[in-house]
């Protein structure tokens, strides 16, 4: 995350704290590594992972991030029926950089997290169980290690 968010977060919230770790170059190259295992992506596809993304996952047609009550807890609440995650990672720029944070604050503090127009982000938990990418106009796409194409996905219900 830049650390302009960092300084506006500590504007607003000042007695506050984000519990966030940016990840080494080091580890989000291993991140990257299991993201692509995971998925089945070529590693040399780093700096296309947006768009295969947005050409493997379904698009979420029920929210948008940008809209005034969007809940990306519910988002996340409806990927994992059985236990929610600690811990989300970030994504920013093709996995050269990547924050992690505790499921709590991203979920409390999201709007300080994404900027809407400028921010496309990668989300997702240590499992890769949940896994969505969220454009800078607020589309939402899922993927789903568990589902392998759209139409399992769609009987689904995104």
């Amino acid at each position: 995350m830049e650390q302009f968010k960092f300084d506006f977060f500590k504007k607003e919230h000042s007695s506050q704290t984000m519990n966030v770790v940016t990840l080494s170059k080091a580890e989000c190259d291993k991140v990257f590594a299991s993201f692509c295992s995971a998925y089945n992506m070529e590693k040399q596809e780093r700096n296309q992972v947006f768009d295969i993304i947005q050409d493997m996952g379904i698009p979420v047609n029920f929210t948008n991030a940008e809209d005034k009550n969007f809940d990306l807890s519910c988002l996340i609440s409806e990927n994992c029926k059985r236990q929610l995650p600690t811990h989300l990672y970030v994504c920013w720029d093709y996995f050269y950089a990547i924050d992690r944070f505790d499921f709590n604050d991203i979920v409390k503090y999201f709007s300080d997290i994404w900027y809407p127009s400028v921010d496309d982000i990668i989300i997702f938990d240590d499992s890769y169980k949940v896994c969505m990418m969220i454009r800078h106009d607020g589309v939402i796409y899922l993927l789903n290690k568990n589902l392998r194409n759209k139409k399992q996905i769609q009987r689904f219900g995104y």
